[in-house]
């Protein structure tokens, strides 16, 4: 399903009248997970006969977030938490009043997944029994940290397919990827420390962008803790990308050794794969996949990038020949 077909499929049911009371939408919070939102929030307040059509002056309002019924909650603070007390005063308090177009209302949780104990359990009830015309819209990329009970209270939409890392960082990663050099201990070392490098340059990256943003809306006096927070969470965004990003590559690997090579993500790199595929056992192909989702999972514990990238590098079967 594209990204075109998995708005339609909300589209229509908004439109029929049978949307879900929540949605949990499961992505690149900024990148497509923002895109969708947009787009959901403007089919239903534009006023155009084709909606959402992004032109009339309620899309303009959802696109520049001073829709008066469209109520937006962001982590806050150096905890980047959604605190009981916001989740209270900005959102459910504003929820329960009329709407000032006598139509939607729509809550906006950037991040769900930042939701504390104390918050969610606000914020379920509501879910569970939410106003007439009332829609809310939980965005996160890491939906495992939310409560079972709002997961299930939310109709899903994945976005991971179309998650993709920017360039240049995707050209460097899959060539990295692509090289011969990962035979020796040393050489694996090397890439794995090129690994690290291209992290790097993502986090001094994610500290502009959030520089830019905070001069864009005056918030050059913000706290600087407030500020490091913003950059950690921008750069984790960055981070799962580029794990999306060498998921698909081992997930090739195992793929061709199982027979679908007409399923693979870098079709482009097709005879690459089936060439290390070749010296790989299907055993080999599906640990490296388990290697990278521990990768995954230690990062999220905030181990050490390079110490815990060394570690996968070296133990991961690669499928490269005895000679370049």
């Amino acid at each position: 399903m594209t990204f075109d077909e998995t708005f339609l499929m909300v589209k229509r049911a908004i439109d029929s009248g049978r949307p879900a009371h929540g949605y949990l939408i499961v992505g690149s919070v900024r990148n497509h997970g923002m895109k969708i939102t947009q787009l959901i929030i403007q089919n239903l307040f534009c006023t155009a006969a084709e909606k959402p059509c992004g032109q009339c002056a309620a899309c303009k309002r959802v696109e520049e977030h001073t829709e008066p019924d469209v109520h937006w909650i962001f982590p806050e603070m150096k905890s980047r938490v959604i605190s009981a007390e916001q989740m209270r005063e900005k959102l459910l308090a504003e929820i329960a009043q009329t709407s000032f177009s006598g139509g939607w209302k729509v809550g906006v949780l950037v991040g769900a997944d930042r939701l504390n104990d104390s918050s969610a359990n606000a914020f379920l009830k509501t879910l569970e029994e939410p106003p007439e015309q009332t829609l809310f819209l939980l965005l996160t990329d890491t939906p495992q940290q939310l409560m079972p009970t709002i997961i299930s209270r939310c109709q899903r939409i994945d976005l991971d397919a179309f998650r993709e890392l920017s360039e240049p960082w995707l050209g460097t990663l899959v060539s990295t990827l692509s090289s011969p050099y990962f035979r020796t201990p040393l050489e694996r070392l090397v890439m794995s420390g090129q690994l690290s490098k291209l992290l790097e340059e993502m986090k001094e990256k994610a500290e502009v962008w959030v520089k830019e943003e905070f001069e864009k809306e005056k918030k050059v006096d913000e706290d600087e803790d407030v500020f490091l927070a913003k950059v950690s969470a921008r750069y984790r965004e960055l981070r799962m990308d580029f794990l999306v990003t060498l998921m698909r590559w081992f997930r090739d690997l195992f793929v061709v050794k199982a027979g679908g090579s007409e399923e693979i993500h870098f079709k482009e790199k097709a005879e690459l794969l089936k060439e290390r595929a070749g010296r790989l056992t299907l055993a080999q192909t599906l640990y490296n996949v388990n290697a990278i989702e521990e990768l995954a999972r230690q990062l999220d514990r905030n181990l050490s990038e390079e110490t815990v990238l060394a570690y996968a590098v070296d133990r991961i079967a690669h499928g490269v020949g005895d000679k370049p």
